[in-house]
């Protein structure tokens, strides 16, 4: 599965856990993009069949309400993404294989599938 992080998420120990479970991830200053806006990281991501992994709340909160591509939460402080990504990394990808569009809200206690939404206001 392919993985873009986002400029909150730790690229280098997240990155480095990605990899090693087989992943190809990279970060959005690694594509030329730091500093870019939200909207446009998602497309980026989505134009490239990636996911898209962050921290930031308000980005998340408008990707749920008008959904493209897939956008994952992390519920966590920075430096508890990797455990957190451990517990669940076998669900999130099957779940983000069977469901090819939405928002994955991924906490301590599970992930919870956002499915596609779209708000004209």
């Amino acid at each position: 599965m392919r993985f873009v992080l986002d400029e909150d998420v730790d690229a280098q120990a997240v990155g480095s856990f990605l990899r090693q479970s087989g992943h190809e991830c990279w970060s959005v200053v690694d594509a030329g993009l730091g500093g870019a806006d939200d909207d446009a990281v998602a497309v980026y991501a989505d134009d490239r069949n990636a996911v898209l992994i962050t921290h930031d709340a308000d980005a998340t909160r408008r990707r749920r309400k008008f959904t493209f591509g897939r956008h994952v939460f992390l519920r966590c402080h920075q430096l508890e993404a990797v455990e957190l990504l451990e517990m669940h990394m076998e669900d999130l990808v099957t779940q983000v294989e069977r469901h090819h569009i939405g928002v994955f809200d991924v906490r301590r206690t599970d992930i919870a599938y956002h499915p596609p939404h779209y708000e004209t206001d």
